[in-house]
């Protein structure tokens, strides 16, 4: 799944999944309540473990439900089937509405400034259009919650690739880019019949870890000070089905109820603190950058009163959301807590 994302483990999934495997066997069951695209879970889905995914951010929850739950092509029966479903998505009629207002190149933003130029007036409308479209379906109980989810997932992925950023929704570029002149496309995506029995949820992990009753729990925190509620509001935006105020020249909905203490210097090893003391999982497993905002002298004697630690360590090439982050190699570890 191609995916502009902060922290996205795409590329490192493989061997997380490979470390996790030499101590938890297959058919075991695993949590990965912080699981972002759900790129993670969907490989552990692979592996054979049973997975329950779960994110803070509703557009998370809806990758996760469609990665993990439709594991065919869902009927669409209203619609005339999967494909019909993409190609009513692809010829809706526009609406110039909330995006087509507040984030198009011909909107006119609710609180006066200019137009916000996250898409081009034509995709803005397609969206508006869109959305109309499934709140109709979904208000008219034509489609389940993963007919619903997938409907989602793919308008998601669409304007992704059309949104005229430079990697994160905190702003826009300041003329529209070739990309973000395309038109939307919905192209069909593989399903896939993964063994295990899974769930998604959604919630902060430090509600969720409570109620965790799984063999082994994989963690993936924020590591550095970009909040992805609001670098990702946008997104969230479309998951809510809602019109939040679009706050500032930026056009923020709401977003600090989802904001993670992971993200903040001073509270991020208290985070992680509290997280284990809530878990009751035998094995936990954590992804973090050796960029986190918790150093590893700092956070190996906060793992180390919750149990045995193992580390292993993978470079892998740096995420640059733009031309001002550092690019270059980046360290990434995984700690296992084997608990006492």
């Amino acid at each position: 799944m191609s995916y502009r994302y902060l922290g996205n483990k795409t590329r490192l999934a493989d061997w997380i999944v490979g470390e996790i495997a030499r101590v938890l066997p297959a058919g075991s069951s695993i949590a990965d309540p912080m699981c972002g695209t759900a790129s993670v879970s969907i490989a552990l889905a692979r592996a054979g473990y049973s997975v329950t995914a779960a994110d803070a951010l509703t557009f998370a929850v809806v990758h996760a439900r469609t990665r993990l739950l439709a594991k065919r092509a869902p009927a669409f029966k209203v619609l005339g089937g999967y494909a019909k479903a993409l190609a009513w998505m692809g010829s809706a009629a526009p609406v110039e509405g909330y995006f087509f207002r507040e984030f198009g190149e011909a909107g006119a933003p609710a609180n006066g400034r200019a137009p916000r130029l996250y898409f081009s007036a034509t995709n803005a409308a397609h969206i508006d259009g869109i959305r109309h479209g499934i709140r109709e379906l979904a208000a008219a109980g034509a489609v389940d919650e993963v007919e619903h989810s997938v409907l989602l997932h793919h308008l998601i992925l669409a304007t992704n690739k059309v949104a005229n950023i430079s990697g994160t929704y905190g702003y826009f570029r300041r003329t529209l880019s070739g990309p973000a002149l395309k038109p939307l496309q919905f192209q069909q995506i593989e399903f896939e019949r993964t063994p295990g029995d899974h769930t998604v949820l959604q919630g902060p992990v430090e509600e969720l870890a409570p109620t965790i009753r799984t063999d082994a729990v994989y963690l993936d925190p924020p590591y550095t000070k970009r909040q992805y509620a609001g670098n990702y509001h946008v997104l969230e935006t479309i998951a809510r089905e809602d019109e939040p105020v679009a706050a500032g020249d930026g056009g923020l909905r709401p977003w600090t109820e989802q904001a993670s203490d992971f993200c903040y210097r001073r509270s991020a090893g208290q985070a992680f603190r509290e997280t284990l003391k809530r878990l009751e999982a035998p094995h936990v497993f954590i992804s973090y950058s050796e960029d986190g905002q918790v150093s590893e002298d700092e956070l190996l004697p906060i793992l180390r009163d919750f149990g045995k630690v193992t580390l292993h360590e993978q470079s892998h090439v740096r995420y640059r959301s733009n031309a001002r982050v550092k690019d270059g190699s980046v360290l990434e570890r995984l700690y296992h807590i084997e608990a006492h």
